[in-house]
């Protein structure tokens, strides 16, 4: 397993750090689902764009992403997770809203058609807990992003289906 190390001041952002964003565009590979996508695009990646904020940018599908989910007709090679994970920051940054049942995206995301075979998950946050071998996946690279003073380092892990 890889392991990265980054300093990075924080942004309300995440894709607004260019050095993860660097990080992260490096692990996606094919059609990529960016499923709270906020303000910055996946620069040269294959992106499909999901917010419930409709001021975002280049939107592919604006609304929930259970709903997003539920009539997904396409499936994607990479998905990347960065919902707002919590109620404090949710306030702060995105006038409320948050994801409170992660465990119910990871879920949704295990529905037929939605992953390739070999579909690469990169989750961010506050945790390694990722999809999880439990859901058939293996963590492929770790990033530790450090952002100094008293903010919380954030966590990005990369992982792929297991195809044994």
């Amino acid at each position: 397993m890889d392991f990265v190390y980054l300093k990075q001041p924080a942004n309300r952002y995440t894709f607004q750090a260019p050095k993860l964003l660097r990080f992260v565009v490096s692990q996606c590979r094919g059609k990529t689902l960016n499923l709270f996508a906020g303000k910055t695009t996946l620069c040269g990646v294959d992106e499909f764009r999901v917010d419930v904020d409709p001021d975002m940018p280049q939107l592919d599908y604006v609304g929930d992403c259970f709903d997003f989910l539920q009539g997904c007709k396409e499936e994607f090679n990479t998905v990347v997770l960065d919902p707002p994970f919590n109620i404090r920051k949710s306030r702060e940054k995105y006038e409320g809203r948050w994801m409170g049942a992660f465990r119910r995206v990871k879920e949704a995301l295990l529905v037929p058609g939605v992953l390739a075979s070999d579909a690469r998950v990169i989750t961010l946050g506050y945790d390694t807990v990722g999809m999880s071998a439990s859901r058939g996946f293996k963590k492929l690279a770790v990033c530790i992003v450090c952002h100094s003073g008293d903010h919380n380092d954030t966590l990005c892990l990369v992982e792929e289906r297991d195809s044994k």
